[in-house]
């Protein structure tokens, strides 16, 4: 599966067969998200949005269900907050 996503790094660890689940989405991060397709093919991709984050991962679900062999990528297009506040988020540091 080659779907990508942030998850905060409170998020307890999904064990390693368990599907993505939605409640791991750092939702807080944007209220606006865009999908990123990387078809791997002579560099074509595709972007969507902006998106609801539900939206959003509805989307990048039934994209990589359909073909996991594609990079889908689920990224917020506004993150407030400074350089270090949203590290934070996703280290110890």
């Amino acid at each position: 599966m080659a779907l990508i996503y942030p998850v905060r790094l409170d998020t307890p660890e999904p064990d390693d067969d368990a599907a993505p689940d939605f409640a791991e989405l750092a939702a807080d991060l944007s209220d606006q998200w865009l999908v990123e397709i990387d078809l791997g093919e002579d560099g074509d991709d595709a972007c969507f949005g902006p998106l609801t984050p539900r939206a959003a991962w509805d989307l990048a679900i039934g994209v990589d269900g359909r073909r996991p062999e594609w990079s889908v990528s689920v990224l917020p297009l506004h993150v407030p907050g400074t350089p270090d506040e949203l590290v934070g988020l996703f280290t110890d540091d």
